[in-house]
């Protein structure tokens, strides 16, 4: 009996605790569904450019054929390396379909047509859905055409396929993760520790103290978030050294640019963890709301799992997270020498992000400090 009254008494103070139950309940379900709706290995609709230099009805048949695959999605054609050089650092394609002069021609005399496959190898994964696709397509298209020769005594190999990997040559996992986990631990410590930080002073009466005190609200929020920012810089400079000695990762774009990118992933982060530090009462509601934050931030932005094979719903909300925007930052700096221009656009969305984060969590801190 005794046992049944603890137990008994144990679950009316888990009742009472209505935040943490609902975190019980959801974090199952959005687990079901991450895994078994948004996680996709098998990567579909890769962003393509096509570089036609043979202009005639076989080569654009060709570029055809590799769209109905339904694993390329092709943006349209370009005019030279240069713009496939420029798409790739941008991110605005991970494949280049390279169709050289005299394509057609060497079909019709019997020998064989050469074309290139560029492809960004900074995701091994998309480099791997890409060329085995491409492959398999020039693979199947050669036997029907090497078939149709054997009539007429032809023997040589009709269509030959080049891939051509850069950025990432050798396909290693660990130039591929390890500048992710910049945003993946910047993320997890700086909403953590912001918001238990305001938490714990809550629990322990001094957030008071510094209310009924001459200091306003905002110099209190800029000064409770001020040296998380500084310790977000040091587990950055941490990780990129570690990432260059240990792993052999290039750096091979502007590191102050990346330093400056990197104060408005910061800020929205610590804008995350200043609204959480709101709802939560204690340091454990804190911890909780900050590891069940973390969760569809490493499965939906493309840290682990290829972006580009998730369904469209689970891109659209992935795209209203800051660490999807600073990923693609960081590896196109750190993998592909990108400058401004090419990453202005993730700049833009996760700015417009850290705007709405500052407004909710301002308003927020603002009420509960009232």
């Amino acid at each position: 009996m005794r046992l049944l009254a603890i137990a008994w008494k144990e679950l009316i103070q888990m009742r009472r605790d209505r935040l943490t139950l609902a975190m019980m309940a959801a974090l199952p379900i959005v687990q079901l569904l991450l895994f078994g709706y948004a996680i996709n290995n098998d990567v579909r609709h890769i962003p393509t450019v096509i570089y036609d230099q043979d202009h005639t009805a076989a080569s654009r048949d060709l570029a055809r054929s590799l769209a109905a695959t339904g694993y390329y999605e092709i943006l349209g054609p370009i005019d030279g390396y240069a713009a496939i050089d420029g798409a790739l650092r941008s991110g605005d394609a991970n494949v280049a379909l390279v169709i050289p002069h005299g394509y057609a021609s060497a079909l019709r005399s019997g020998r064989t047509a050469t074309v290139q496959l560029i492809v960004d190898g900074s995701d091994p994964q998309t480099v791997a859905s890409a060329t085995n696709t491409a492959a398999s397509l020039i693979d199947a298209r050669s036997t029907h055409l090497l078939i149709a020769r054997l009539g007429s005594g032809g023997h040589a190999v009709p269509i030959e396929l080049v891939p051509s990997i850069r950025y990432n040559p050798d396909l290693r996992t660990a130039v591929f993760i390890v500048p992710g986990l910049i945003g993946v631990i910047l993320t997890m410590t700086m909403v953590m520790l912001t918001a238990m930080a305001i938490a714990r002073e809550r629990e322990r009466g001094t957030l008071e103290q510094l209310i009924v005190s001459p200091v306003r609200n905002v110099e209190l929020m800029v000064g409770k978030i001020l040296p998380y920012v500084i310790i977000g810089y040091v587990q950055m400079t941490l990780i990129l050294a570690i990432a260059g000695v240990v792993f052999d990762v290039p750096l091979k774009g502007s590191l102050s640019l990346l330093y400056a990118l990197s104060f408005v992933f910061i800020a929205a982060n610590l804008a995350i963890g200043l609204f959480f530090s709101t709802l939560a009462r204690t340091q454990q509601q804190a911890m909780q709301m900050s590891f069940f934050f973390l969760l569809p931030n490493i499965l939906l932005s493309g840290f682990m799992f290829p972006f580009a094979a998730m369904p469209a719903p689970a891109q659209w909300l992935a795209e209203a997270l800051p660490l999807t925007h600073f990923l693609r930052i960081v590896r196109a700096i750190v993998l592909k020498g990108s400058g401004l221009g090419e990453v202005a656009g993730e700049l833009l969305a996760m700015t417009a992000i850290l705007a709405v984060l500052v407004a909710v969590a301002s308003l927020r801190f603002s009420k509960k400090l009232g």
